[in-house]
């Protein structure tokens, strides 16, 4: 059992079932039952209708025709008709509000990832108050995707020598991280000191490409996952079109070594100029989160001087990239940097996979790398809809392997069990677009 399955164990643990205040006794969950309605249960690409998925605890129980099943006395019926059933899709790359955001921030945001069928998420920059978090979703007292949480950044500033390196990731570690965060600047002596320790003491490394490291060596290195496309483009000359066959090299390492890309495409077609200002800000989902981040994201971009054919060529290649990767077979999973550059937590999500479907990928082989896939990066039995696996599910009113834009019409969400309709997700998202100080679109 690696450490991912015996973290997730603990959390199967806490959320299988309800202990009543003042008592130290576990109650037996009551069942929920999805009745006649069409799963997608991502272990292939398949659907398979009038089916019936019970469900207790945080677990799926049991998986089967609806005609030949019978709910549990005393369990709940959700009529699923005319409905599809889908695993909650994990974020691999967000960021949480820190120690000194305004209170409630960070509850309001997870609750954009859940409102959003987003039942896991893997937290890049962290601070112990994350920690924290990671422990109220846990007990139930938050509601929240289940959390992986990367310590504090490591770069050329937080680490200027090997030793440096190597006492931030046992002191990370110890603190209860679940994986380093690699940053840009770090030196090649300094990374390697960080991927030895790293290997010692049982944490996954994961993140940028440093410069002084570059793409091959990150790789040949054992970097469970590499953030952004970061490094591919300075090894191919990127700036300039790259051609087809010149991109075949790097792509079939990437392929050897088992390395997971997070592309983060979404992101970074903002970050690199390709939509223009009045675009953005009008996109409605701003109106959950603080009109702080929208002013600091146009003085950001308001900075950036790449002239926009050198955007267009780099984006144009990363685009190529990703289709190469994925029809090498490279591993893929999808993440979406929120909040970053006017992408929403939780919103943002459909937005990243209906880019990387533009890049090539197949509606099915971008949910999967939502799903199931990062069940299999976490060894987790999660991401798809069979018996014994995680209680993460979505209710929708159309089939998105059809069109992915059916992820915005659901009818609920299921976090480790617990199910949450649309109508109080709609009530909930209402309250938090009312905060003051949040983004209006008319302003």
């Amino acid at each position: 059992m690696n450490r991912h399955r015996l973290a997730f164990a603990a959390v199967l643990l806490l959320a299988a079932g309800t202990i009543l205040p003042g008592t130290a006794t576990m109650q037996t969950p009551q069942a929920i039952v999805f009745r006649n309605v069409t799963v997608i249960p991502m272990d292939s690409d398949r659907i398979v209708a009038a089916q019936a998925v019970v469900v207790r605890g945080s677990v799926i129980e049991s998986v089967g025709p609806a005609a030949s099943s019978h709910a549990p006395a005393g369990g709940m019926v959700i009529d699923g008709t005319g409905g599809f059933l889908v695993p909650g899709l994990t974020d691999m790359h967000v960021h949480l509000p820190g120690p000194t955001a305004p209170v409630g921030r960070a509850d309001d945001e997870l609750f954009l990832y859940v409102a959003n069928g987003v039942t896991t998420a893997r937290s890049m920059a962290g601070f112990d108050t994350h920690v924290r978090l990671r422990e109220r979703i846990n007990t139930g007292e938050l509601i929240g995707p289940t959390l992986f949480l990367a310590g504090p950044g490591l770069d050329g500033e937080r680490v200027k020598s090997p030793d440096e390196g190597e006492r931030e990731v046992r002191q990370q570690k110890q603190r209860g991280y679940d994986l380093v965060k690699i940053l840009p600047g770090l030196s090649l002596a300094s990374y390697d000191a960080i991927v030895k320790t790293a290997r010692e003491v049982g944490i996954p490394f994961a993140g940028h490409v440093p410069a002084d490291v570059g793409i091959r060596h990150a790789i040949e290195s054992g970097q469970e996952t590499i953030e952004h496309l970061d490094g591919y483009l300075e090894y191919l000359k990127g700036r300039e079109p790259v051609a087809a066959d010149a991109m075949v090299p790097i792509v079939a390492q990437t392929k050897r070594a088992g390395v997971w890309n997070v592309p983060t495409m979404a992101v970074m077609v903002v970050n690199v100029g390709t939509i223009d200002s009045k675009e953005l800000v009008v996109r409605p989902e701003l109106q959950y989160i603080a009109k702080d981040y929208i002013d600091q994201w146009l003085a950001l971009r308001a900075r950036s001087h790449i002239p926009k054919q050198t955007s267009d060529v780099i984006q144009a290649n990363r685009m190529h990239l990703l289709k190469a990767l994925n029809d090498a077979g490279a591993r893929i999973l999808v993440g979406t940097d929120s909040p970053q550059l006017f992408n929403v937590p939780g919103f943002s999500i459909v937005r990243e996979m209906q880019m990387m479907v533009a890049a090539g990928m197949t509606p099915y082989q971008v949910i999967r790398a939502g799903t199931e896939q990062t069940g299999e990066y976490f060894n987790r039995p999660c991401g798809t809809i069979t018996a014994g696996a995680c209680a993460d599910l979505i209710l929708l009113d159309a089939n998105p392997l059809q069109d992915l834009r059916s992820f915005a019409r659901k009818r609920g969400v299921m976090v480790r069990g617990r199910w949450i309709p649309e109508g109080d997700i709609k009530r909930q998202l209402e309250q938090i677009r009312s905060r003051p100080g949040n983004y209006r679109l008319t302003n």
